[in-house]
């Protein structure tokens, strides 16, 4: 049968449904996936545009892992998972530009095109079935690599990440334990993922694009020829 309409043609790394022969719906997680969608709504957007689009995918991811989750379908988990490399690739681009913001922009065009290539090569690969079991490793890198550029950014800038970085790493952790261990109980590993990998690295977006806004006025209240009475 057609890996598109068949379930069961792709891998779901999910206790839950493996707890019931990967039969639908993933009753809570699908509806702990709607909370991602709130994230962004609750705690506002960022006033940068680049990272603006984090969190326009957030919004739409947490829909998209709700109908993925509640009917496991390839369509599901395109929405879900596309969604999550576009977030990625928009979290990328914006540590980017905040990293050469003064810098020579030729060094921004360049790491951002490989970002760039990085991204639709993931999704490539992503979209073709018999690749599909690659998704976890393939983001798993690309998250490292963000880990990476958020931490050199918080050394230019002096700025708090740990605690977020902790916070999503929690998530991260708690599924990884329920895929490895799967029973009734680390079952629920998957919704402390829903939960809390999204809050870290959101709430950091938020911390880095108020970062942003701040350099903003400063630079402009900056006077570009100095008078005498301001020096």
């Amino acid at each position: 049968m057609n890996a598109i309409t068949d379930s069961n043609e792709f891998i779901h790394n999910f206790c839950e449904s493996r707890l019931t022969n990967n039969q639908p719906p993933e009753m809570y997680n699908s509806y702990t996936s709607l909370i991602i969608t709130f994230f962004p709504l609750i705690m506002g957007f960022p006033k940068n545009n680049i990272f603006y689009n984090v969190a326009c995918m957030l919004a739409f991811n947490g829909v998209a892992s709700f109908y993925y989750h509640y009917t496991l379908s390839w369509i599901g988990k395109q929405a879900d998972e596309i969604s999550m490399i576009l977030a990625t690739y928009y979290g990328m681009w914006g540590l980017l530009k905040m990293y050469y913001i003064n810098s020579d922009r030729k060094m921004l065009n360049w790491y951002n095109g490989w970002n760039t290539i990085s991204m639709i090569s993931f999704l490539v690969f992503n979209t073709v079935s018999h690749y599909d079991y690659l998704f976890p490793y393939l983001f798993s890198i690309y998250i490292l690599t963000t880990i990476l550029m958020i931490r050199t950014v918080a050394l230019k800038y002096n700025l708090v990440y740990k605690p977020y970085l902790l916070t999503s790493g929690v998530g991260a952790e708690a599924w990884i334990v329920s895929e490895i261990y799967c029973t009734e109980f680390t079952k629920y590993g998957h919704v402390i993922w829903h939960l809390l990998f999204p809050l870290g690295f959101y709430s950091l977006v938020l911390a880095y694009d108020n970062h942003l806004k701040t350099m903003r006025i400063t630079k402009h209240s900056i006077p570009s020829h100095p008078s005498i009475n301001n020096l």
